[in-house]
């Protein structure tokens, strides 16, 4: 992947903390690994699609 990739899945994570702190709901250190997490696994399916799609 990437370094733009990653780069975009961390700030979406840091910018998904603050609009929930913004708005005083509860954040836990979890939360942010499961948003990174799911990022990458969105990525992940991204990836293969596309390696299918090119294969075609």
């Amino acid at each position: 992947m990437e370094t733009g990739v990653w780069f975009g899945i961390l700030l979406s994570a840091v910018l998904a903390f603050l609009f929930g702190n913004f708005y005083g709901q509860p954040l836990h250190w979890y939360l942010f690994i499961l948003i990174l997490v799911i990022g990458l696994f969105i990525q992940t399916i991204i990836l293969i699609l596309k390696v299918k799609d090119e294969n075609s």
